[in-house]
């Protein structure tokens, strides 16, 4: 048997826990170890298409605080070089705020032939039926998803030759706009 003032005790240890203590320390548990902790900053690195010719690098940066998510990529057509290396100046960058999605060699067979295309304009593939033969459109399905991530998307591309109301040549003319 219990001694009655031992057994006051327990009564109160009882009607604290079951009464509001208990619900306390069960949200602080949960919140701790179940619920996902606040965004800290970090990045995470994918590779789509491993082990092939086109596989292709993203790069997830988290800020340390919520807010927008940008999508840059770079390297659509490979003869466009300031788009590849301005996108590759973004992949190891830090946040405070927001996220950043950075692709920055999009096409990588046309940077190391210098080239625009290889089977296709990789720009002119999103929006397709996915052939498996075309790299291009799988590459383009990728982008298109990443795309659906973020609020904001920023293609980086190299422009050519120069704007003058009146057309000099094929670089000089209205239809020109210059480097990017």
């Amino acid at each position: 048997m219990i001694p009655p003032p031992l057994k006051s005790q327990i009564s109160n240890i009882k009607s604290q826990w079951c009464g509001g203590l208990a619900p306390s320390v069960l949200l602080l548990l949960l919140t701790v170890l179940v619920l996902p902790s606040p965004a800290r900053a970090h990045t995470e690195r994918f590779t789509y298409f491993e082990n092939t010719d086109y596989a292709l690098e993203v790069f997830k940066i988290y800020g340390r605080e919520p807010g927008a998510t940008i999508l840059i990529i770079g390297g659509i057509q490979g003869d466009e070089p300031t788009g590849y290396l301005t996108a590759d100046l973004y992949a190891e960058q830090s946040m405070k705020r927001g996220n950043l999605i950075v692709v920055p060699r999009a096409n990588f067979q046309t940077i190391i032939r210098n080239t625009r295309a290889i089977n296709a304009d990789m720009n002119r593939q999103f929006n397709k039926v996915k052939r498996e033969e075309i790299y291009e459109e799988q590459v383009g399905q990728v982008l298109q998803e990443l795309m659906k991530e973020s609020q904001l998307l920023l293609n980086l591309h190299d422009g050519s030759g120069f704007y003058s109301p009146e057309a000099r040549d094929d670089q000089v003319n209205p239809k020109r706009w210059g480097q990017s």
